[in-house]
């Protein structure tokens, strides 16, 4: 069933959708990602007359039931390498890393990629050696991104890749939801936390989950978990067995779905590892993260060629306290001093924020112009 609602998606996007209408075509490979379009979205609505496509490899994605003005959505999975070799259109808008390293190639046809990141790490040791060669266009995050890939490409000798000052519109809908959420927040109220790691081998949920939440409860902290979603498909054991020890406690929540910020919103803190949630969380709510010192989770074990300590790393000791994992039974008290010196960590996040995020407040609409100038222009594909 699943098949034949793909060969109809793919039947409407080539002889049912006219050319203008797929000229920009979005690609999500899960239905949490459009979480990192919707801002971009959004100001090309306002700024693009005709319609855009939007195709997901997710069957529950909302946007495929949505009426979405000027939104054209379709499901495609298991034929999604053959739309791609032959998709034509314009500009191609993507959140996965790799292209013409596996599955996904490059369109024989003359396509231009742009690339949005689905996170604020670094370029160089979370994702693949090479993740971002073959993409014409990449829209930054901030200034250690550019440094990162123009090194990159100097040492590697890559060819011409467009690296756009875009900024991250998903921090900016985080604090934007934060700032309108303040009001109504009770002081008195316990104190939540929020546990968030990575999907790495050694992230703390599938190390210390159960002995972490447990000595938070101990605490009268509230405690939310929210598994990565990588986690959840990987290893869904994890949170059955998390869901089972504290099924009878109102202070703990799983959270199994990331669609949502509301988990951060509500949280005191944030306990992560080496996630890039931290970046979100703390960026985009402007309150301290507690990271468990745990190893680095590495993508590229080349990643030291450049020289360049990713930003991930920089920020710990800025945006927080990091933890050994053999001080959970004194987590309160990390806790606390992070709650207690919140005004200062505040401070402090806000002036990091400026120093190295583009745009903020304004980041689809620099993502929006630069996708309405290609359509304008005669760029296409500039990759070899």
């Amino acid at each position: 069933m699943l098949l034949i609602k793909e060969f109809v998606s793919l039947w409407r996007i080539r002889f049912r959708t006219p050319l203008p209408e797929r000229a920009v075509i979005f690609y999500s490979e899960h239905e949490s990602y459009f979480a990192y379009f919707d801002g971009l979205i959004d100001a090309l609505k306002a700024k693009h007359a005709d319609p855009f496509c939007y195709v997901t490899s997710d069957i529950n994605d909302p946007i495929l039931t949505s009426d979405s003005p000027g939104v054209r959505a379709f499901y495609l999975n298991k034929l999604l390498p053959l739309f791609m070799k032959f998709v034509n259109c314009r500009v191609f808008v993507m959140t996965l890393t790799d292209l013409d390293k596996f599955h996904l190639q490059r369109s024989v046809n003359p396509v231009h990629y742009v690339y949005v990141f689905h996170a604020m790490n670094s370029t160089h040791m979370a994702y693949r050696h090479g993740a971002f060669d073959h993409y014409d266009s990449i829209l930054c995050t901030g200034p250690y991104q550019v440094r990162e890939l123009q090194r990159d490409a100097e040492i590697r000798s890559i060819g011409n890749r467009t690296l756009v000052e875009a900024g991250y519109s998903r921090l900016e809908r985080i604090h934007s939801a934060w700032s309108s959420r303040q009001a109504g927040i009770n002081a008195s109220s316990p104190r939540t936390v929020l546990i968030a790691p990575s999907w790495a081998a050694s992230n703390v949920l599938e190390k210390h989950g159960i002995e972490l939440v447990t000595a938070l409860r101990n605490a009268n902290f509230n405690v939310i978990v929210r598994p990565h979603p990588e986690t959840n498909k990987r290893y869904p054991e994890l949170s059955t067995d998390l869901q089972q020890a504290f099924s009878a406690d109102s202070g703990f929540q799983l959270e199994r779905s990331v669609r949502t910020d509301d988990s951060m919103l509500a949280a005191d803190v944030l306990i992560t590892d080496w996630s890039g949630i931290a970046l979100e969380y703390a960026f985009g709510t402007e309150r301290p993260v507690l990271y468990m010192d745990v190893p680095r989770k590495v993508h590229n074990d080349r990643y030291e060629e450049l020289g360049i300590e990713p930003f991930e790393a920089s920020m710990r000791n800025e945006l927080g306290i990091v933890m050994a994992p053999e001080q959970i039974d004194n987590i309160a008290d990390f806790v606390n001093q992070l709650v207690n010196n919140r005004q200062r960590y505040r401070d402090q996040i806000v002036r990091l924020r400026s120093e190295n995020v583009f745009n903020f407040g304004h980041s689809g609409e620099i993502g929006a112009q630069y996708l309405c100038e290609l359509l304008s222009s005669d760029v296409q594909s500039q990759s070899n």
